[in-house]
């Protein structure tokens, strides 16, 4: 008898090992898909628990780069206020800032990217916004594709659709040669994803 139960149990856990070709392969979740795909293209990606830690991580990539208010634009009241940036400051030709401070609508798991709209750029092209940016996101934004995104904001803005929607997918100048990113400008981006919502 245990000769019998020791053949099949053994064959029955060699069967549970294999992966069946009748399943779907495992997929990692949404947020550790576009976490991966967004490092491996050169972005540089920071979760964080809470506001305190997106507050210091902030700071600490404003002093990384050496970069103080001068230096940092942003267009959005609820950003400025979040991050206590001071936005009285007027930039002259001489003085354009190198680094904008933007929110996202979603960000796209299976490509590694950021969805952007004329909420965050207004009417500008990719390569008119400064070359370095940092983006806050929560982790209420990660959808699976350009689809599902494309469906939330024809849902979110049914009234009216905001204009100038791209996609920010090339970080790193030494791999824009992949034709995907043909036409997009490489930016140097930090992203901020917040638990709770900021």
């Amino acid at each position: 008898m245990n000769f019998f139960k020791n053949i099949f149990g053994k064959y029955k856990k060699e069967i549970i090992k294999e992966d069946s070709p009748y399943l779907a392969p495992q997929k990692d979740p949404k947020e550790i898909e576009f976490a991966k795909k967004f490092t491996e293209k050169g972005g540089k990606f920071i979760f964080s628990e809470n506001r305190k830690d997106t507050l210091k991580y902030f700071r600490q990539i404003l002093a990384e780069n050496g970069w103080g208010n001068l230096d940092l634009k942003s267009d959005s009241k609820s950003l400025n206020s979040f991050l206590k940036l001071d936005t009285n400051q007027e930039f002259s030709e001489n003085k354009i800032p190198s680094t904008q401070v933007l929110s996202c609508e979603y960000l796209i798991a299976n490509k590694g990217a950021i969805l952007i709209c004329s909420h965050q750029i207004k009417d500008l092209k990719l390569n008119e916004i400064p070359e370095n940016l940092i983006i806050l996101a929560s982790s209420a934004q990660f959808v699976d594709d350009v689809s599902e995104a494309m469906t939330l904001i024809n849902t979110r803005y049914k009234e009216n659709l905001p204009s100038n929607i791209t996609t920010l997918n090339a970080f790193d100048p030494d791999k824009e040669e992949n034709f995907l990113s043909y036409g997009s400008s490489t930016k140097n981006l930090y992203l901020l994803v917040q638990e709770e919502s900021y």
